[in-house]
């Protein structure tokens, strides 16, 4: 018996499963809300703060559907989770491979754009006597395009280690 299967039985893992399926849904939901702004904002003759905070917002939502997909694995295989900059620690800890525990989730590439959402969700979520600045919600908004596409891989990857995982629990429990 593995280490892992010590630990968590198949329909501990199966519940992982589908609640990463179904934030892997809310991920796309707020990605398809992000290019509906996105659009709006390409095609508007005043483009004023207003548009600018609205595309910040789905920028913002779409960062917190990613966090919790990594919360939830980290909480799940590693179940600890740092309080000081715990946002940065957790989007780090999805590049690692933890021998014995899982593969990494998402390599520096991927995680790099992430981490662009991450510093933009922080000054989004923190503005109350700075204008919103159109040029850095663009900057944010362009690492945000095509990323559901670019983090399928990733997340298709994933589901089948937990798969195997299933298979190998139900395997040693008959």
């Amino acid at each position: 018996m593995g280490l892992f299967s010590m630990k968590k039985d198949s329909d501990a893992l199966r519940q992982l499963k589908a609640e990463l399926l179904q934030d892997y849904e809310f991920i796309k939901f707020n990605a398809q809300k992000n290019t509906v702004m996105t659009e709006r904002v390409a095609y508007s003759i005043d483009k004023d703060e207003y548009l600018y905070a609205a595309l910040g917002y789905t920028l913002h939502n779409l960062y917190n559907a990613f966090e919790g997909y990594f919360l939830r694995i980290a909480k799940f295989f590693e179940n600890n989770i740092e309080q000081l900059t715990w946002h940065k620690a957790l989007l780090d800890r999805m590049t690692l491979h933890i021998e014995g525990i899982r593969p990494a989730l998402i390599d520096l590439d991927m995680s790099y754009r992430i981490e662009e959402h991450m510093r933009f969700r922080h000054v989004f979520r923190n503005i109350y006597k700075t204008p919103l600045v159109p040029a850095k919600v663009e900057l944010a908004n362009q690492a945000a395009q095509h990323i559901v596409e670019d983090f399928k891989p990733y997340h298709e990857r994933f589901i089948a280690f937990i798969d195997k995982l299933i298979a190998e629990v139900d395997g040693e429990e008959m």
